[in-house]
């Protein structure tokens, strides 16, 4: 390394004494041309530039190697006056496949390195057979059987075996073709005995949903880490290390025990020794994945375990009137699907009906064991006339992963009465077009003109009656808004005197807002519960709980709950206060006011 500084130097100061003031030049190489799977690959570049914003562009690596670290370093120097530097950089890679790769061309500044062609070689067999004393994975897809369907759930487990040797690791899922691969619930950890040695063991589940049908190749999940040059019986595990290099390590370390920044305090048990990068694999999975089978006769593929529909009217039917929307909830929730590969619902239409279905809301739920699909479409039903109506029933086909066969769900029918419009009367002739009409008379004209001559009389005797009580029928009118309006004032300053000893609400729901744009939990749950109290004029609501048992109809429900649940949370700073914050400036709903009811709620999917 002190050679290669050295080169640079004297480079550079013949570079800047035979050309312009502007100079540059980089090399990079690796420390050897073949590597062993999983072993890690020192890159290093080094450039004299006259210039200190100078970085190597690395995306170019990531197409075959995964960039571990990168570390930087440089040395000033002055020549004629001019001020400029020696460049260094580490690179640690790690490639992403066996076999011959390319380091390609990086660009540093105006400059470009060489390309570098390296070598990934298999480990051998006693390498591997080491290695798996301290480290291993086993993966499988649980009892999949010749009959998986697209789309159908399979199952994949990784489960990963390890010693006190292995210091960190990295489980990598396989990225899996025309598939789609989903993680379930979180790692279960435990201890194992194998071949009389205690392992420590990570499991963690997967879901693969195939796309197309056909062979479905899983390739190998991987893990990367490191692991300590000493096992428990204090052997070297030095890998391909020479004599040199392993030395050199030691050195380092006992270096940096020894210096008294790092001895103790906040290093101390931490600092495990030296250690060395690894990569481990495990095997490759080969499903056949058949197409819809001929048996399935629905408009619509759609595999599950099992596959229910739940309706929002089934537990309180509306009341129909005529031209009045109503509105329907269906959930529908299928076991073994993601919610993205469920279908949309058929709504067929009733007559006298129009219906506008909304667009559906999908979602994916897990119980750490399997996917729950849920679907959610709400419905608006505008009844055209009045009488009886059939919203006829709704069908869905599915097939059952289970039992081999199709099935169908049938949501039930509705027979209900839709009532007239309360607002449209029976049309009914006014007394003096009544009196207008002929009467029948064996005097004919004569009793026509009489009633004609009354009828004139009576008109014109209304007339000036309404020219003289219209103006004291407004007089009235005026003089009794002025009182009630006299008696509102009233009523309001005793309803001011009755709650003055009150804390001011304004005041209580900016303090309550200021707590939530600062994220203070705390001060926020304190400021809610005095501002709930006013707001509701309640003393009696003394926590959270209270509150949320008082909007437990309300969706905004889960928002009190969030911030009760967050006061005892262990994670410090996880409370996010936008939603509650969100809440109060909307305003919380009034005392009288009935919170409306969230409709169509799924039943548990693991109740306790």
């Amino acid at each position: 390394m002190i050679y290669r500084n050295l080169k640079y130097i004297f480079m550079a100061l013949l570079i800047s004494v035979a050309t312009a003031p502007a100079f540059a030049e980089v090399e990079a190489y690796i420390n050897q041309p073949s590597f062993y799977e999983g072993d890690p690959i020192t890159l290093k570049i080094n450039s004299a530039q006259n210039s200190d914003n100078v970085e190597p562009e690395l995306a170019v690596l990531e197409k075959d190697f995964t960039i571990l670290d990168v570390r930087e370093s440089k040395q000033p120097f002055t020549f004629n006056g001019k001020r400029s530097y020696i460049y260094n950089w580490t690179i640690e890679l790690q490639p992403n496949q066996n076999g011959i790769l390319e380091i390609p061309s990086i660009k540093v500044g105006k400059e470009k390195t060489e390309v570098i062609t390296l070598k990934i070689i298999d480990l051998p067999p006693e390498v591997t057979a080491e290695m798996n004393k301290h480290i291993f994975i086993e993966t499988d897809v649980g009892e999949v059987e010749s009959t998986t369907f697209v789309q159908q759930q399979i199952p994949y487990t990784i489960k990963l075996f390890y010693d006190s040797s292995i210091q960190t690791a990295q489980i990598n899922a396989p990225d899996i073709k025309n598939a789609i691969l989903e993680r379930l619930g979180r790692d279960k950890r435990y201890q194992v005995i194998r071949a009389g040695k205690r392992f420590n063991v990570v499991e963690r589940h997967f879901v693969i949903s195939p796309e197309k049908s056909g062979p479905l190749h899983i390739p190998t999940a991987t893990v990367t880490g490191r692991i300590s040059l000493f096992d428990g019986s204090s052997q070297r595990l030095r890998g391909n290390m020479d004599e040199t290099e392993f030395m050199n390590k030691m050195f380092m370390f006992n270096e940096l025990m020894n210096n008294s920044a790092f001895s103790g305090g906040f290093f101390s048990g931490r600092l495990r020794g030296p250690s060395k990068p690894f990569t481990i694999k495990g095997k490759t999975i080969d499903v056949d994945v058949l197409p819809v089978p001929k048996a399935f006769t629905g408009t619509a593929w759609l595999p599950a375990e099992d596959l229910i529909i739940k309706d929002s009217w089934a537990k309180q039917p509306p009341q129909l009137k005529v031209g009045e929307p109503v509105t329907r909830l269906l959930t529908l929730q299928a076991k073994g699907l993601a919610g993205s590969q469920i279908p949309d619902i058929h709504i067929p239409k009733p007559d006298n009906m129009k219906v506008y279905p909304n667009k559906a809301n999908s979602v994916t739920e897990t119980d750490g064991n399997t996917l729950y699909g849920i679907q959610r479409i709400n419905i608006s039903y505008i009844p055209d006339g009045s009488g009886k109506v059939n919203i006829p029933e709704i069908k869905v086909d599915w097939w059952d992963v289970k039992n081999k066969k199709q099935k169908t769900f049938v949501l039930p029918a509705w027979n209900l009465n839709v009532a007239p419009d309360p607002t449209k009367v029976i049309e009914t002739k006014p007394p003096s077009e009544l009196l207008q009409e002929p009467l029948p008379s064996t005097e004919g004209e004569k009793s026509a003109v009489a009633v004609n001559k009354n009828l004139n009389v009576v008109n014109k005797f209304w007339a000036w009656a309404l020219i003289i009580i219209a103006p004291l029928l407004l007089l009235f009118a005026t003089l009794f808004y002025k009182f009630r309006k006299y008696l509102g004032k009233k009523g309001d300053q005793q309803i001011f005197q009755r709650n003055k000893p009150q804390q001011d609400i304004a005041a209580l729901r900016s303090s309550l807002l200021q707590a939530c744009n600062n994220n203070d939990k705390q001060r926020a749950a304190h400021s809610f519960i005095k501002y709930a109290q006013a707001h509701w004029h309640d003393d009696a609501l003394q926590n959270l709980g209270m509150i949320a048992a008082k909007l437990k109809n309300s969706p905004d429900v889960k928002i009190v709950k969030d911030l009760e649940q967050s006061l005892y949370s262990l994670e410090s700073g996880s409370w996010q206060g936008d939603a509650l914050g969100k809440l109060i400036e909307n305003g919380l709903p009034q005392e009288q006011e009935r919170l409306q009811q969230m409709k169509g709620d799924l039943t548990p999917l693991y109740p306790a």
